[in-house]
């Protein structure tokens, strides 16, 4: 288990460096002090390590997804929901724009052409799950009237793109993440302009 931590570790390291074609197995090797063979013991060719390094990062969106839906919504009421929901922007927008997150969808789009089923996966278990479970959640506080929704999915891309699509961009197409804080104060505003659109009630 070390060891194969170890490759995948040197792997995520270079492949964010230099990116899919600039690094071969023997530099993945020499990063993580181990013999060539012993890489290819654990992981059969670059492809294989790619995958895997995708997958952590799918694992960990759909961690962020199997949360909401068994936290999210639970004792919210009328009096908490702002926070509650500023407690949720908070977290997704923080959870979205992280240096690794960022640097894997750039890589991703880098290498979309090479391995564009592995793309679609990504979108669809990562940020598609995340969604989903917005979707449901925001859902369930439109039916207990919480919440004025129509279209539950719509509202969930609206949500996570109001929290974290400027710093998610800028991230993008910079290669750098905004301080935390800016992070913070963008998802708070996203949630009023959210709540603009689909509160109940003015002020809540």
């Amino acid at each position: 288990m070390r060891t194969r931590t170890a490759v995948v570790d040197a792997a995520r390291t270079l492949f964010l460096r230099t990116g899919y074609a600039g690094t071969t197995m023997e530099d993945i090797a020499e990063l993580a002090g181990l013999t060539k063979r012993t890489v290819y013991n654990n992981y059969g060719d670059k492809d294989a390590l790619f995958t895997q390094i995708v997958a952590d990062v799918i694992a960990y969106a759909e961690d962020f997804a199997r949360a909401l839906h068994e936290e999210f919504s639970v004792g919210i009421t009328a009096a908490n929901l702002r926070a509650a929901l500023d407690d949720l922007g908070r977290r997704l927008a923080l959870g979205i724009v992280r240096p690794e997150v960022i640097a894997l969808r750039r890589l991703l789009i880098a290498e979309a052409r090479g391995f564009p089923d592995l793309a679609t996966e990504y979108f669809d278990r990562a940020p598609g799950q995340v969604i989903d479970a917005l979707a449901e959640r925001f859902r369930h506080l439109s039916k207990v009237g919480l919440l004025r929704v129509t279209d539950a999915r719509r509202a969930a891309a609206q949500f996570a793109y109001l929290v974290a699509g400027e710093p998610l961009d800028r991230a993008m197409l910079v290669g750098t993440t905004p301080p935390r804080e800016h992070v913070i104060a963008g998802a708070k505003e996203g949630v009023l302009t959210f709540l603009a659109r689909y509160g109940v009630a003015r002020g809540v």
